[in-house]
């Protein structure tokens, strides 16, 4: 799982920050995150059963909460799991928690439509756009075709 390892430790994916201090992000929102394509993500494939946490209990050596999980249907199968890593140091970490933090506290507004009638998928949302905007779209994916064509 690890990435270019060094004799100083491992780079984090986000900042690039050599260190042996590496936390591993697990992203498992079954969407196709590699759209996000400024994010290095790496794939891991799991299989097995999927559980449900049911509760807690006390783990006396630590005086922690642990969580439990509900007991796993011996007669099914066990499943694949895929998910997108980040190897990220802890500073990398601590913004990304901020980050999911608030977004879960600040609430999707609806925006307004602007009347083109133009949607486009954005990162599995159906937005609606400006014919300017369209236009902008357009014009870098020409751009972007002319130069896989000059290679």
């Amino acid at each position: 799982m690890k990435s270019q390892e060094t004799e100083y430790g491992e780079p984090c994916d986000r900042c690039g920050e050599v260190d042996e201090d590496r936390r591993t992000l697990w992203h498992a929102c079954f969407y196709a995150m590699h759209e996000l394509k400024e994010v290095p993500f790496k794939q891991v494939k799991i299989t097995g059963h999927l559980q449900e946490q049911n509760g807690t209990k006390m783990l006396e050596s630590i005086q922690h909460e642990i969580p439990t999980y509900e007991d796993v249907d011996e007669n099914e199968e066990p499943r694949g799991h895929t998910f997108y890593t980040l190897r990220v140091c802890k500073r990398c970490r601590s913004q990304w928690m901020r980050a999911i933090d608030d977004w879960f506290r600040d609430k999707p507004v609806d925006p307004e439509s602007c009347g083109s009638g133009i949607f486009i998928r954005d990162k599995g949302s159906i937005i609606e756009i400006t014919r300017e905007r369209w236009d902008e779209i357009q014009a870098m994916n020409e751009s972007l075709k002319g130069k896989e064509n000059e290679d």
